[in-house]
């Protein structure tokens, strides 16, 4: 609530140059005037551990039996209501597409492998995001084993 109300307007009106606070300084005014104010700035809320718990679902079944991977993280990724909503499988050419937007509405992919994967947006278009590191990602054909952290947090071996 607090970001709403107080920090979003203050910093909306540092942005079209309000002149209160300490932009009414004269050695600010110097720097920071009517002619040089401007910019853009994003923001963005992140998911609270609560706010997933909220939208966990569950499920009794059997577990699958895979000898490369532990029963519990069989269970919970491959057998998962809410993920199972995300998923497009493709038994004949062993593929999984994954659209997050089901799992979460205005999601912002790009920002969100950013965050992901620790890397720095150099280019965002409607097909791929590319990173400063050169790397690009289709972002209509996620991979489903990147974004697995995303839905499961587990320990890597």
């Amino acid at each position: 609530e607090h970001f709403w109300t107080i920090v979003l307007p203050r910093m909306k009106k540092v942005l079209f140059y309000d002149e209160s606070g300490i932009s009414k300084e004269k050695d600010v005014k110097e720097k920071y005037n009517e002619k040089t104010a401007g910019g853009f700035f994003k923001y963005y809320e992140l998911e609270q551990y609560e706010d997933t718990l909220r939208k966990t679902k569950y499920k009794d079944s059997y577990l699958f039996e895979n000898p490369n991977e532990d029963p519990y993280n069989q269970y919970i990724f491959l057998k998962d209501p809410k993920m199972l909503e995300a998923l497009e499988i493709n038994y004949k050419n062993n593929k999984v597409k994954v659209n997050l937007s089901k799992l979460y509405q205005n999601i912002d992919i790009p920002e969100t492998l950013s965050n992901l994967l620790g890397k720095w947006i150099k280019k965002i278009t409607a097909d791929y995001v590319e990173f400063e590191d050169g790397e690009r990602i289709d972002i209509k054909n996620l991979d489903c084993k990147l974004i697995k952290p995303l839905i499961w947090w587990c320990r890597k071996k």
